[in-house]
């Protein structure tokens, strides 16, 4: 079983790639490199990528690296990359395509004879998309895989094959049954992530909390003035640490050390990598019932899932008020579990993600898909 996995060349595929399609890549290919001697893996990104599978590529940077290519230039270098996967079809059995939503996939998949799975890795709710995904829809080689169900919800109509939780190596992740006295927050260092939300919530319960943003060019603006000087004023009278791009290892260590991770969301976020982080450490979650959360979550076992206001209701869940409030009565109510109660949550967390989350699920169920579409020729 020969695949060829796409991905984009913009980035360079290794362990310690932030961004979360590039991470998903790697964490696939070490898995199914592991998985079995039967699969053969190749896979297609930028030449200066490190993985445990044959590297295709057409430079030996990725984009970002290389001063002569920049973002500026970055798409028609990835137009190459797929060009040179899909001249090689000779040489698979099944392409697996990893960019974005696979927008610029579909138009390459016309000429492939080999089925293309292409797996959802953002938002379907976006302007072009009544116009743009009906232009394949003869297209009888190319199925979608979802990340989540909810994700499905704005093209229902889409040649779906299955829904993959995205997953973890629960291994890198230490679980700790007590926890800390932190709330903390992870994420892009957008208005959608809902860190100021996090600020206010904090403020209002007097909780310290530690919160790990990674800059976009295009936000910083609104980090300064929302978030970075009302820290400044809020730090008289809450315990209050913003810190920038900290690395993986390091992360891991406060997801440990905390009593609850906090995700209001203000979009609808396909998956949650965060909130599963988090669970597998022992630290349980309270977000707003927005994206995949009530996927990811159990209400009461592994956190607490709250509706973001009263026009916007999706579930009837423990805590019944919503928005903001709803958000501060969830915090308070883990704060003030007694410490066996409390236990019980972060072992749920642990046990919840080592049967829905993990990487050894996430790569076999590909494999599986792999199988059954190889087997149909």
């Amino acid at each position: 079983m020969k695949i060829a996995i796409l991905a984009s060349n913009l980035l360079p595929i290794n362990q310690d790639v932030k961004k979360g399609t590039e991470l998903f890549v790697y964490l696939l290919v070490s898995a199914l490199a592991h998985k079995s001697d039967k699969i053969d893996v190749t896979l297609f990104a930028s030449g200066d990528s490190q993985v445990p599978v044959k590297l295709e590529s057409v430079g030996a940077l990725s984009s970002t690296v290389d001063a002569q290519i920049t973002k500026q230039h970055h798409k028609i270098f990835e137009l190459a990359l797929l060009g040179k996967a899909l001249q090689q079809q000779s040489g698979f059995d099944l392409y697996h395509a990893n960019i974005g939503n696979g927008e610029i996939v579909l138009p390459f998949a016309l000429f492939s004879q080999k089925p293309v799975i292409i797996t959802l890795h953002g938002s379907l709710d976006t302007v072009y998309k009544d116009k743009y995904f009906p232009l394949f829809s003869q297209l009888t080689n190319a199925y979608f895989v979802s990340i989540s169900d909810q994700q499905r919800k704005p093209l229902p109509m889409l040649n779906y094959l299955k829904t993959i939780y995205n997953g973890i190596d629960v291994k890198q992740f230490r679980f700790d049954p007590i926890g800390g006295n932190n709330l903390i927050w992870a994420g892009r260092g957008v208005p959608e992530k809902g860190l100021d939300i996090v600020l206010t919530v904090a403020e209002m319960t007097k909780k310290p909390a530690r919160l790990f943003a990674i800059r976009k060019d295009h936000t910083l603006a609104w980090l300064k003035q929302d978030i970075e000087d009302k820290i400044v004023k809020l730090k008289k009278s809450v315990d209050l640490e913003l810190n920038y791009e900290v690395k993986q290892t390091e992360l891991l260590g406060y997801y440990q050390r905390s009593r609850l991770f906090l995700s209001p969301l203000r979009w609808e976020e396909p998956f949650g990598m965060a909130m599963v982080e988090a669970m597998a450490a022992g630290t349980p979650v309270v977000a707003y019932a927005r994206g995949s959360v009530p996927e990811v979550i159990k209400d009461g076992e592994t956190g607490f899932i709250v509706n973001a206001g009263e026009n916007d209701k999706r579930g009837d869940w423990i805590i019944k008020k919503t928005g903001i409030e709803g958000l501060v009565e969830a915090v308070e109510r883990i704060y003030a579990l007694p410490e066996e109660k409390y236990k019980q949550l972060r072992h749920n967390c642990r046990s919840h993600v080592e049967r829905n989350f993990t990487l050894d699920r996430m790569a076999s169920e590909y494999l599986l898909l792999y199988r059954r579409l190889i087997q149909k020729g």
